[in-house]
C-alpha cells in the first residue's frame, strides 16, 4: 500500500478547514435568505457541489496547479478548457425542471460552487503540508499554514457561490450563455489567483474586494430575484424588522400566486 506521506489527522485537518468554508459561505450569503429559498433544492446543489468540486481540484491540480507551482509555461488551454466545463455545468444543473420550478436558480447555484470551494480548499492545505520547493509562503504542518488555510477557507468557497449565484441569477433571466463564458473567465482567474497567491499572498487580497462587490449583488439583486411579488415584499418587511422564519416549502401552485 502506497503512503501519501501525511499522517492521517493532518489530513483530516486539511478537510475540515475546508468544510468550515461552507458554514462561512452560507452564513455569509444564505443567513438572509432564511425562509424564503428551497431548502431541498439548495441542499441537493451542495452535495452535487461536493462531488464536482473533488473532481475539479483533481483536474485543477494536474493540468493547471502543479504545472504552475513546477515553474512550467502558463497552462492557458487546459484552464480555459476545465473551467468552461464548469460553468456548462453548473448552467445544466440550475436549468434543470426540479431548479426552475420554484425558481430557485440563484440560491441553488450559491450553494453549488459552496460545495466546490471546500473541496478547492483542501487541495490547496494539502499542498502547503506535503510540497517543498515550490515557492509557497509557508510550509509543512504549522500555525503559520493553518492560519493561511483558515483565510482561504474563508475566501474560496464564499467565492465560488458567489459566481454560481450570478450564474443563477442569469439563468432565471434567461441568459445562459454569455454568462457560461463570463464564469469560465472568472474561474479561470481564480485559479490563477490561487496559484499565485500561495507563494505571494497579496495576490489573495483580490478575493475579499470580489466577495464584498458580489455579496452587495447577492443581497440586493440575485438572491431575491427568484421570489414572487409577495414573497419580496414579506423578504423586505422581515430584513427591517431582523425576524426571520422557518424555511419555505411552497408548492408551485402557491408560488405562482
Amino acid at each position: 500500500m502506497a503512503e501519501l506521506g501525511l499522517p492521517l489527522w493532518q489530513l483530516q485537518v486539511a478537510t475540515a478547514i475546508g468544510i468550515i468554508g461552507v458554514w462561512i459561505g452560507w452564513r455569509g450569503g444564505m443567513s438572509k435568505m432564511v425562509g424564503f429559498y428551497d431548502l431541498p433544492t439548495a441542499t441537493r446543489l451542495l452535495l452535487y457541489g461536493f462531488f464536482t468540486g473533488a473532481l475539479y481540484q483533481f483536474l485543477s491540480s494536474s493540468l493547471i496547479l502543479d504545472p504552475l507551482w513546477s515553474g512550467n509555461l502558463f497552462p492557458l488551454i487546459p484552464t480555459l478548457l476545465l473551467s468552461l466545463c464548469l460553468s456548462l455545468l453548473t448552467m445544466f444543473l440550475l436549468t434543470r425542471e426540479s431548479v426552475r420550478r420554484l425558481n430557485g436558480q440563484p440560491t441553488a447555484g450559491w450553494t453549488f460552487g459552496l460545495g466546490i470551494g471546500p473541496m478547492i480548499v483542501v487541495l490547496l492545505v494539502y499542498r502547503l503540508i506535503t510540497t517543498t520547493g515550490a515557492g509557497f509562503v509557508v510550509t509543512g504542518f504549522g500555525w503559520q499554514t493553518l492560519l493561511l488555510g483558515f483565510a482561504l477557507a474563508a475566501m474560496v468557497p464564499w467565492s465560488m457561490a458567489i459566481i454560481g449565484s450570478w450564474q443563477g441569477w442569469n439563468a432565471l433571466e434567461g441568459r445562459r450563455i454569455k454568462p457560461a463564458l463570463k464564469a469560465m473567465l472568472m474561474h479561470s482567474i481564480l485559479l490563477v489567483i490561487l496559484a499565485f497567491g500561495l507563494a505571494y499572498p497579496i495576490a489573495l487580497l483580490a478575493l475579499p474586494a470580489f466577495i464584498v462587490w458580489g455579496q452587495k449583488q447577492a443581497d440586493t439583486v440575485w438572491l431575491p430575484s427568484g421570489l414572487s411579488p409577495r414573497m419580496k415584499q414579506e423578504w423586505a418587511r422581515l430584513q427591517r424588522t431582523g425576524i426571520s422564519t422557518a424555511v419555505r416549502s411552497v408548492a408551485s401552485e402557491e408560488e405562482s400566486e
